[in-house]
């Protein structure tokens, strides 16, 4: 079968290996067009496109409905299989490929509907998360299901290594879909239990401390990766890494309050204290939490806003 897949992320590559060890035929990779990245403000594809490229692999970057209909009317895909493209398809190109598009998306459907779920059960705590495969419709993820698998949430997962791990275990069973694709018929997802999972911002990466331990660390489980983690000390930006909880003694008495101590640097939450591994202040170099401090002068009640 001529496949193309459109995705705009790295996490489709275990996909697009496995389709081009077997015996479909990948006839493009459907990304996002290039634009302007870095301090030099060249116009730059995304990590996607540049992967594809090196693995001699076709890549179309339609800027618009038009452009996109034209590639598929000279690539001729039989089917489409989108994996986290973050584009909605326009109705009226469902249904040029014979069998359609098809959807690999990283929550069970119709549990976290949206940009980023494997985020939101990071967030939320969840447990347990999946994948589901879908028809792609007009709707955002409301398609009706193939298939769908559960595993489990591991408590040191991030949003990475759960990703990496969902895109891996989904591809025997996108395979097998694909060799009966036109035998077997979708079922409509149910009509209660929907939730959703929208595009997370940078600004949902400030930490509150006056929030629960826990609920910090997920967040940096979920969000220290991409867009990043921050809080604010003394009006300036600063990016935090490596947080993880600490049972040292210490003398800190309320939320947000910082120490240096035994070469550690600590942070008191609403129920506990975490210690900061490293830390990027606004416009400087990373460095570890104790150097940190060290050049703060840290004084007896100082404190990240």
């Amino acid at each position: 079968m001529q496949l193309s897949i459109a995705s705009s992320s790295l996490v489709s590559i275990p996909v697009i290996e496995a389709l081009m060890a077997s015996e479909h035929t990948i006839v493009s990779i459907i990304t996002n067009p290039d634009k302007v990245a870095g301090r030099g403000q060249k116009v730059m594809p995304n990590e996607l496109a540049a992967w594809a490229n090196l693995n001699g692999l076709p890549v179309a970057k339609p800027a618009d409905t038009s452009e996109l209909n034209r590639h598929l009317l000279d690539a001729q895909p039989q089917l489409i299989v989108t994996v986290a493209y973050g584009r909605i398809i326009p109705v009226e190109l469902l249904h040029g490929p014979r069998f359609g598009w098809i959807n690999l998306h990283f929550s069970l459907l119709p549990k976290l509907r949206g940009a980023a779920p494997v985020q939101w059960a990071l967030l939320n705590g969840e447990k347990t998360t999946g994948f589901t495969i879908f028809k792609l419709d007009k709707g955002m993820d409301t398609g009706p299901i193939y298939l769908s698998r559960e595993i489990d949430i591991n408590a040191d997962d991030t949003t990475t290594t759960l990703l990496d791990r969902l895109s891996h275990n989904s591809v025997t069973d996108l395979l097998e879909l694909l060799s009966v694709i036109g035998k077997t018929r979708a079922t409509p997802q149910p009509l209660t239990g929907a939730t959703f999972a929208p595009k997370i911002s940078k600004d949902m990466g400030r930490i509150s401390w006056s929030s629960p331990t826990e609920e910090i660390l997920r967040k940096d489980r979920a969000l220290g990766e991409n867009p990043g983690i921050w809080s604010t000390f003394n009006g300036e930006r600063i990016s935090l890494f490596g947080l993880k909880e600490s049972l040292e003694s210490n003398s800190l008495k309320f939320t947000g309050e910082i120490e240096l101590n035994a070469d550690a640097l600590l942070i008191r939450t609403s129920d506990s204290v975490i210690e900061i591994g490293e830390v990027t202040p606004a416009g400087k170099k990373r460095m570890s939490g104790s150097d940190f401090a060290r050049g703060a002068r840290l004084v007896t009640g100082s404190q990240f806003e």
